[in-house]
């Protein structure tokens, strides 16, 4: 049994696209989270539980979140005085994926597994509070009251339970295949203003906060893979996962291409409305090594690319017909990872992830990742830390 700690940290700028854009849909055991999002059963269907067993993972998964915007203060001098900062959004949200898997070798006779999982894939969880100053005339600099607060908050997750079978017919090959459930949870709109003194700079006069129903519909999806091992300590992966639409309905916001910046965004609709959003077709290629060190080290790495270019419509069925298209870029992300045992007893582990964007160079993310574990017994406690800039 295996219980895992998955604590990530994050700042950027990116969560405000966030419904529109799913940009949090990795499952990740804090193992591979340390070693950079490497191949491992969570990413590539046929590696699976052959040769655990019995194993569960528990996974609490805690990601904190800092984004500001502010604008500079000049003096009469034209000089900058100042950073202001008027909006944030800070938040602190935890999940609990989780993982199921048997070797069933011994009953069978051949080597397959199964393993049944849940976690998280797109999450929209999202806190902004814009701070709203008045207004005290020329030559006041940097001393204006709140007045109050614009809110938008949103709520919830698609969550992905899925059914995982792996085989290996021969000692240098393996197959796998992923069928996965993917439903709605928790999800909700809320805008709205916090009055602390009437002032014209706010959209409303008293404090009022508004709540929209979104319901998500249930889609499907599958995911299938070939390990390879050349060599005892090689092994090489390739998978692919399906496309898949998932369909929201909502009294509340949709989504818009904003002509402003040309970004996805939302819009408040007159009407209740439905839309679907494309989680894109996928392919994967990975290797695992065991590196010939005096120290016993695995190397990890993968590399995926998605095919956004051929999803990125969105049509929004209200009072009319509207299509919003984005213009999306396919896009490709990599993954190394190194696990060091030191005295063959605790492990370090670091890594590295980059993924470019559908929305061009200036989305793209990068992740340092650190980590460690320790077993007690039949008892396995991971922590990873993950560090990001977008």
């Amino acid at each position: 049994v295996s219980i895992v700690l998955f604590l990530h940290c994050s700042a950027g700028g990116q969560r405000y696209l966030s419904p529109v854009l799913p940009l949090d849909f990795t499952q990740l055991s804090a193992r591979t989270l340390a070693m950079g999002g490497g191949m491992d059963f969570h990413s590539h269907p046929a590696l699976g539980n052959l040769g655990n067993g019995f194993k569960l993972y528990v996974d609490l998964d805690v990601r904190s979140t800092s984004e500001t915007r502010s604008f500079p203060v000049i003096d009469m001098f034209d000089d900058v005085v100042t950073e202001n900062v008027y909006a944030i959004n800070r938040s602190l949200n935890y999940s609990v994926p989780w993982s199921l898997g048997i070797d069933l070798t011994q009953w069978l006779k051949i080597p397959i597994s199964l393993s049944l999982s849940q976690a998280p894939i797109w999450d929209f969880r999202y806190n902004y509070t814009e701070e709203v100053r008045a207004s005290l005339g020329p030559g006041v600099y940097n001393r204006d009251p709140v007045a109050g607060y614009h809110i938008f908050r949103l709520g919830g997750l698609i969550q992905s339970t899925h059914l995982n079978m792996a085989v290996r017919p021969l000692s240098i090959l393996g197959f796998g295949f992923r069928i996965e459930s993917l439903t709605g949870e928790n999800l909700s709109q809320e805008i709205g203003v916090k009055v602390l003194q009437s002032d014209e700079a706010l959209a409303a006069d008293s404090t009022t906060m508004t709540q929209y129903d979104l319901a998500a519909e249930k889609g499907m999806r599958w995911s299938a893979g070939m390990i390879i091992n050349p060599t005892g300590p090689v092994s090489i992966g390739i998978s692919m996962k399906s496309a898949v639409d998932i369909s929201f309905n909502t009294d509340g916001y949709v989504p818009i291409l904003d002509e402003r910046t040309q970004l996805p965004g939302l819009v408040l609709a007159d009407t209740t409305s439905s839309y679907s959003i494309s989680l894109p077709l996928e392919y994967g290629v990975g290797f695992t090594a065991r590196l010939r060190n005096q120290i016993k080290t695995i190397a990890t790495g993968n590399f995926r690319y998605t095919d956004w270019s051929n999803y990125d419509q969105v049509i929004v069925n209200g009072t009319s017909l509207d299509t919003a298209d984005f213009h999306y870029q396919p896009t490709w992300s990599i993954h190394l990872g190194v696990e060091h045992w030191i005295l063959n007893k605790t492990p370090f582990r670091f890594g590295f992830m980059y993924s470019s964007s559908p929305l061009g160079d200036d989305f793209e993310r990068t992740m340092i990742t650190l980590g460690t574990g320790r077993s007690f017994g039949h008892f396995t406690f991971d922590l990873a830390i993950a560090f990001e800039s977008s």
